[in-house]
């Protein structure tokens, strides 16, 4: 059993037995050694882990951690239990004496067997933070915190290297409040920013509000980007070759094991790349838009793994969202249906995903965009007048 496995199962029995705890030592043997020794750590023996570890501090004397792990000759590491039930923060300066009376230990975990709280030194050597950067709850693990636990077992915890993963898990922490939150509300400096960073250079504080639920439903759309390519991903090292099981008689020699080749054109498959249809699709549109007198000297396109989208000056201002890499190719823009169908005819339309855009148009080839003559100037000039302005995305 691997180590996610260990700890995944672990997670369930203290989720089990937490509810039967009602003291401290009941805590240490239930939930926390079993902890300990997922990580690889000999509970049994006092070389690695030694209970009651006298930690003295100043005039402090008879001090002792719960438990001090040792590598080699020196501890490396103090764990401070405290029963299920209690409130780890009440209990910070108490693992604090402990920590800065042994400079070798740089790391403290306080702990009631469900959350588990980690300290360095970041701003002080050998003197304790004040806040952990690290905290996991041992009863609701996620795989994120899985990968981070993984660098405490004893075959890889490096103590020489805590303070630049500390540090690193801090502001990686920082961050991603930051985000969750900005794209969550955005506020109006972000929303400049954004709108700079896609061509709109002028932005007055009246428009904030309006172009802020716009800014919102771009990162939707950019998460939703990030998590197909993922997906895509997960499919690609799916593909990895496997070796195939092959039955060996008696009598028979062993044969070559054959593999499953991961070959170019699969993975082509699987990412985003610009197709000679959707590069033809893109010159009938531009060809559309000088016939009919605009300006296309702004006219660009971008591949997503969704759908290929043509715009106008910048990735807000698209205009049409063609997608030729379907069973049934279609062709997404922001016109209302009852207009489209007015002013085209032999296709079938219907409304189009709200994530997407307003009506959908399905095709055969890109050569039925010849079909769009008086549609495509119509949705070009919606995006490009001030009062419509990215209405949508």
């Amino acid at each position: 059993m691997g180590f996610k496995e260990e700890l995944q199962k672990l997670s369930i029995q203290i989720n089990e037995r937490k509810a039967h705890i009602v003291n401290e030592e009941m805590t240490k043997q239930a939930l926390i050694i079993p902890f300990i020794q997922v990580l690889g750590y000999d509970v049994f023996n006092p070389l690695e882990v030694k209970p009651e570890f006298i930690a003295d501090f100043g005039m402090k004397k008879g001090e002792k951690v719960d438990y001090a792990v040792y590598k080699g000759t020196e501890p490396i590491m103090f764990i401070e239990a405290k029963s299920a039930d209690a409130n780890l923060v009440n209990h910070d300066a108490q693992l604090s004496r402990y920590f800065n009376a042994v400079s070798n230990v740089k790391l403290g975990i306080i702990t009631n067997g469900l959350e588990y709280r980690f300290f360095t030194d970041l701003k002080t050597p050998n003197v304790m933070d004040e806040s952990p950067f690290l905290v996991i709850n041992i009863s609701n693990l996620k795989d994120s915190d899985i990968e981070i636990l993984a660098r405490f077992k004893k075959d890889t915890y490096a103590k020489d290297n805590l303070s630049e993963f500390a540090e690193e898990l801090v502001y990686t922490s920082a961050i991603n409040d930051t985000l969750k939150y900005q794209f969550k509300t955005p506020t109006d400096e972000f929303v400049k920013y954004l709108l700079k960073e896609v061509g709109v250079t002028r932005v007055m504080a009246k428009d904030i509000e309006r172009f802020r639920p716009i800014v919102k439903k771009g990162i939707s759309n950019a998460i939703l980007d990030i998590v197909s390519q993922g997906l895509l991903q997960q499919e690609i090292n799916k593909a990895e070759p496997e070796q195939e099981k092959v039955d060996v008689g008696k009598d028979q020699k062993s044969q070559p094991v054959k593999t499953t080749e991961l070959k170019a054109d699969d993975i082509s498959k699987l990412q985003p790349v610009t197709t000679e249809e959707e590069l033809k699709a893109f010159n009938i549109v531009k060809n559309i838009l000088i016939n009919a007198g605009r300006d296309t000297k702004d006219l660009t396109y971008k591949d997503t793994v969704s759908y290929f989208s043509i715009n106008n000056q910048n990735i807000l201002k698209w205009f049409m969202r063609i997608n030729l890499d379907a069973v049934s190719k279609n062709v997404v823009i922001r016109l209302d249906q009852q207009t489209t169908e007015s002013l085209i005819s032999g296709l079938t339309i219907e409304p189009a995903p709200k994530a997407l855009g307003e009506t959908r148009i399905f095709i055969t080839s890109a050569e039925d965009l010849k079909k769009f003559d008086k549609l495509v100037p119509i949705c070009f000039d919606m995006v490009n007048k001030k009062d419509t302005l990215l209405s949508q995305t």
